[in-house]
């Protein structure tokens, strides 16, 4: 990048090399002028002495054409008075009179190119040196005519090297005035440049300042109109974009919070994958911070074959697409995507937006109902046919008048009954559960070993009945932050379920410990236990391990779902160890507040 000049660096040289050449010119043009001037008015001067001596020589020698001594003392006299070389040549070319010269020794003179002229009846002027005198010198040279003959020729000379000295002087004082003058226009022209680039300085710093975002800053306005109208625009051009950016900044806001605020996930890619925005909500289904996927490419956030595909169709089509999606991971997603072509301003394609709908609860409990349709059909089924049996025994039977088979008959009706309300009673708490998922918890703190003594309490008579030893290991002051109906019951069907599958005179442990993450609930027994390959099951709905027994016991097989979703309800956890014939041991944990 060529470094960028400064403008007074630019405007100030430019003065002065305009002001230097125009001197320049001026000097030059004068000392030309001078010169050609002194030598103009030299050669008019030499022309008239010469005409006036022409004269006087012709009288000089029309009296005595000998009287060379007379002539020479004349042109003397003439050179001392005027400091005009005066010269007076023969036709013959000798010199008979000169005004420096001793004419003795003067050579002839009829080759000289002014005394030629002069002899041929014309004006003869010449400039050349004089070996004589050793200078350059200017001669005029008329003839001295007498009768209509030519009788001498006189000439006039003055040194150039006089002129030239005049000139040389001329020029120095041209030169000394040229300088004072440059000094002078470079002050003028650093004051001018200085005056007309600061309001450029100004404007810079204006500008400089809007450039920095301070929008509501202004240029001061010149003087100049010029640089006054372009400060007032850009003012009015800063005030506008002040304007149009807090308006852009107010619908930026408004779309970033309906963005923000979307519970669905909005994702916007380039034609090469790359994410240009994501919400919130997008970025928490993939696992991640909003700001941390911006710019990166899609697949980075979910790894996943049928999602690539999926986002490949997406940009090579222009028509809207609609696909669910599994997503693996340590929880399984199933996501519903939604995607439609994204156009720039020119109305060309330059991505794809996505909509992901996370339907993972609502596959999860679709799949629920229809299982729990299905578990539901065949639990009902059982005690209503056998209901419908007995009833029609019983109507024989008191046709009969056999009371005491019909007693019989009616207890096994009212057990039936019985189990069929447990299981409606089930199922409500169950399906109460589940419409509290991923709904906003509200727990409140309640003493743990209350909890756990009501819980104990409701089974009272069970226990009694098999005379089973309950022990419970709990600090009085423990406080948990919980559902006290919800975890009531979920500490009931574990001791529940302990009682029922324990022998008589059998003991059940409930023990509370409390570490920095969880405070765990511990119900374990010692009764018939549960095989290994039954133990990863045992929590789904309708699931027994001994159905026969269970139906005997009054089971209905939703207890221990019953506890895991009240536990993940409170964002907890379920674990159980158990061994055939030796009892099991169930730890609920919560979190620890």
């Amino acid at each position: 990048m060529n470094k960028k000049t400064k403008l007074i660096r630019q405007i100030f040289p430019a003065f002065l090399v305009i002001v230097v050449l125009s001197l320049s010119a001026v000097a030059s043009y004068s000392t030309s002028y001078f010169k050609t001037f002194f030598l103009e008015n030299s050669e008019k001067e030499l022309m008239i002495r010469a005409k006036l001596l022409q004269n006087q020589f012709a009288d000089i020698l029309a009296v005595d054409p000998q009287n060379i001594k007379d002539i020479n003392d004349q042109c003397k006299n003439i050179g001392d008075r005027t400091g005009t070389r005066v010269t007076v040549i023969l036709p013959s070319g000798t010199v008979i009179g000169d005004s420096f010269g001793e004419t003795d020794l003067m050579e002839n003179h009829l080759t000289r190119p002014e005394i030629m002229t002069a002899f041929k009846g014309k004006e003869g002027i010449s400039r050349r040196y004089s070996s004589t005198l050793d200078k350059t010198m200017l001669y005029i040279a008329l003839p001295v005519i007498r009768d209509g003959t030519i009788i001498a020729v006189v000439r006039t000379s003055l040194s150039v090297s006089v002129i030239d000295d005049k000139i040389r002087s001329v020029r120095n004082s041209i030169f000394l005035a040229m300088l004072a003058t440059i000094l002078l226009a470079a002050v003028v022209s650093l004051l001018v440049s200085r005056h007309l680039t600061r309001p450029m300085e100004e404007m810079k710093k204006g500008a400089a300042e809007f450039a920095k975002g301070n929008l509501n800053s202004r240029m001061a306005v010149p003087d100049s109109e010029e640089l006054a109208e372009l400060a007032v625009t850009m003012n009015h051009m800063a005030e506008s974009l002040d304007e149009k950016i807090k308006a852009c900044e107010n619908r930026t806001r408004e779309l970033e919070a309906v963005h923000v605020s979307m519970q669905e996930g909005v994702i916007a890619i380039d034609k090469d994958q790359r994410i240009i925005t994501i919400n919130r909500a997008a970025a928490k289904i993939f696992g991640f911070a909003a700001h941390e996927l911006k710019g990166r490419y899609i697949l980075e956030a979910a790894r996943n074959v049928e999602f690539q595909r999926f986002i490949q169709n997406a940009l090579e089509t222009h028509d809207p697409m609609e696909e669910d999606i599994l997503i693996s991971g340590d929880e399984d997603l199933i996501l519903n995507i939604h995607s439609s072509a994204l156009y720039d301003n020119r109305n060309r394609r330059m991505g794809t937006l996505m909509i992901v709908h996370d339907i993972t609860r609502i596959r999860r409990l679709e799949k629920m109902h229809k299982e729990f349709a299905a578990n539901v059909s065949h639990e009902l089924k059982t005690p209503l046919t056998s209901i419908q049996g007995f009833i029609e025994t019983l109507q024989e039977m008191l046709l009969e008048k056999n009371t005491e088979e019909a007693g019989k008959f009616l207890n096994i009706i009212e057990k039936n009954v019985n189990r069929m309300v447990a299981l409606i009673n089930d199922l409500l708490s169950l399906s109460r559960l589940e419409r509290l998922q991923g709904t906003p918890v509200r727990f409140e703190r309640h003493n743990l070993a209350n909890l756990i003594q009501d819980a104990v309490n409701s089974l009272e008579s069970a226990i009694r009945a098999k005379n089973i030893t309950l022990s419970i290991d709990c600090p009085e002051e423990l406080t948990v932050m919980v559902d006290p109906i919800l975890m009531e019951q979920a500490i009931l069907n574990l001791v529940d379920n302990a009682v029922k599958y324990s022998s008589e005179d059998k003991v059940i442990a409930i023990g509370v410990t409390k570490n920095k993450a969880f405070t765990d609930i511990i119900v374990q027994d010692n009764g018939c236990g549960i095989d290994q390959e039954h133990l990863p099951q045992i929590f789904n709905r309708f699931y027994r391990v001994d159905r026969s027994r269970s139906r005997n016991q009054g089971g209905t097989g939703l207890g221990l779902a019953i506890v895991k979703h009240i536990v993940q309800y409170h964002h907890g956890k379920i674990d159980v160890r158990s061994t055939r014939g030796k009892g099991s041991t169930f730890k609920i944990s919560i979190p620890a507040v």
